[in-house]
C-alpha cells in the first residue's frame, strides 16, 4: 500500500538496488542500511534524479548505517528509531572469497548471525508494527550437487541443499559458501518455528543473477558484481583464438529485475505468506551467452569467440540441474524475463558504459 515503509538491508547491493526502484516505483517509502555513509549518499543523489519527489520529501528514502550485520544486535538501534517500519526485506549478506580466516568465521557466522540479529531485532522492538518480512537466500540452498546433473531429480521450492557444515569445510570455499546460505536460511524458518512471531516470512531463492545495473554509472566500473563478470567475461574472448565450446557446466539464471520484484509481491500478495520461492528463468551455459552476443550485436562478429552453437542444446540438456518453479509463478503470477532479453539489456549497458 502506498505510503508503507520498509526497511531494506543491505540497499546498496545489486538486487536491492534494484528492489528499491521497485519499492519507489509502488509508492512505498525505503530506510536502507549500508555499510558505509558514502554509499548511502550516492543512492540517495542516484535515486532522487530519477525520483525528484525525494528532494521533496526525505521520507521517501532514507538510510541507517551498519557497519556489520554479523554483529550482536546490528539491527536494533535502526528498529528501535524507527518504530513506523510496516515491512522488512532482508537482502544483506556477508560474501568474502579469498579472505583466510578459518571458514566458519568467514561464511557460517556471519550469514546465520546477520539473519539471526534482524529477527531478534524486529522479535524485540517492532513485533507489533512488522506485518511481512521476506529474506533473501540462494539457490544455494536448494541445490543438491549429488544430482546436479541427474535427470530425474527435479529442484524445486520443496528442495534443500543436504550439504553439511561438517562436510562444507572439508570441501573448501564454495562449499562453505553454499552451506552458509543453507544454514542462514534455515535460521530464518527454525525462528519463526520457534517463536510464532506475528510477522509472515517469505524466503527468496535466485541462482545466477543476471541483468543490468540499476544505474549505468555502475557498468563502468573495473569490476561488476559476480554474476554480472560471467557475462563481461565474454565480451573479452577474442575471435578465432578464443573460439572453442564452452563446456562449462550449465546452470540456471534468472534476471535482477524479475527477482527484485518477486522481493516486493509478498508485501501484496497474502498467498506468498510462508513460502520459499523460487525465482529462475531458465538454464545457461557460456555458449548459449555466446550464441546471444553474436546473433544480437553485430559490432561484435568477428572480434568474440563463436564456439560451436550447434552443440547448445546438446550441452544443456546433458548437463546442469532439472528444476520445476511453476508454485512460484503461479503464486507471484508474474512470468520471468528471457536469458535473451536480460543478456541483450546487460551487454548494450555495458557497451554504452564503455563509449
Amino acid at each position: 500500500m502506498p505510503g508503507e515503509r520498509v526497511l531494506l538491508t543491505g540497499a546498496s547491493g545489486f538486487i536491492a538496488q534494484h528492489i528499491t526502484d521497485v519499492l519507489l516505483s509502488k509508492g512505498y517509502r525505503v530506510l536502507g542500511t549500508t555499510r558505509r555513509q558514502e554509499q548511502a549518499d550516492q543512492l540517495t543523489q542516484q535515486f532522487t534524479a530519477e525520483y525528484p519527489k525525494i528532494a521533496e520529501d526525505k521520507s521517501l528514502l532514507q538510510f541507517h548505517l551498519v557497519p556489520d550485520i554479523g554483529t550482536d544486535n546490528a539491527f536494533d538501534e535502526v528498529l528501535k528509531q524507527n518504530p513506523d517500519i510496516d515491512f522488512v526485506l532482508h537482502t544483506a549478506s556477508p560474501f568474502y572469497f579469498g579472505d583466510d580466516r578459518p571458514l566458519k568465521e568467514v561464511y557460517l557466522h556471519p550469514a546465520v548471525g546477520g539473519t539471526e540479529n534482524i529477527l531478534n531485532a524486529i522479535q524485540k522492538y517492532a513485533s507489533d508494527n512488522i506485518k511481512k518480512v521476506v529474506v533473501t537466500s540462494s539457490f544455494a540452498s536448494v541445490v543438491n550437487m549429488d544430482k546436479f546433473k541427474d535427470k530425474r531429480f527435479i529442484h524445486n521450492e520443496d528442495t534443500w541443499n543436504p550439504l553439511t557444515w561438517e562436510q562444507a569445510e572439508v570441501e573448501g570455499e564454495t562449499s562453505a559458501y553454499r552451506a552458509s546460505k543453507k544454514y542462514a536460511e534455515l535460521a530464518a524458518w527454525d525462528f519463526v518455528k520457534k517463536e510464532s512471531p506475528k510477522f509472515s516470512l517469505t524466503t527468496i531463492l535466485p541462482p545466477f543473477v543476471f541483468g543490468p545495473q540499476k544505474f549505468s554509472s555502475s557498468a563502468a566500473k573495473g569490476t561488476l558484481n559476480t554474476s554480472a563478470e560471467i557475462v563481461n567475461k565474454f565480451l573479452s574472448t577474442e575471435y578465432p583464438s578464443d573460439d572453442k565450446f564452452f563446456d562449462a557446466p550449465t546452470h540456471l539464471s534468472v534476471d535482477v529485475r524479475d527477482v527484485a520484484l518477486y522481493h516486493v509481491l509478498p508485501l501484496e500478495i497474502n498467498a506468498l505468506a510462508n513460502k520459499r520461492l523460487f525465482t529462475v528463468q531458465s538454464k545457461f551455459s557460456g555458449q548459449r551467452i555466446l550464441n546471444i552476443l553474436n546473433e544480437n550485436f553485430p559490432e561484435l562478429k568477428g572480434k568474440i569467440a563463436v564456439g560451436q552453437p550447434e552443440k547448445t542444446a546438446q550441452n544443456e540438456a546433458a548437463n546442469g540441474p532439472e528444476y520445476n518453479n511453476s508454485l512460484t509463478v503461479a503464486l507471484g503470477g508474474v512470468e520471468f524475463r528471457s536469458l535473451e532479453t536480460t543478456i541483450i539489456d546487460s551487454v548494450k549497458q555495458i557497451l554504452e558504459s564503455a563509449k
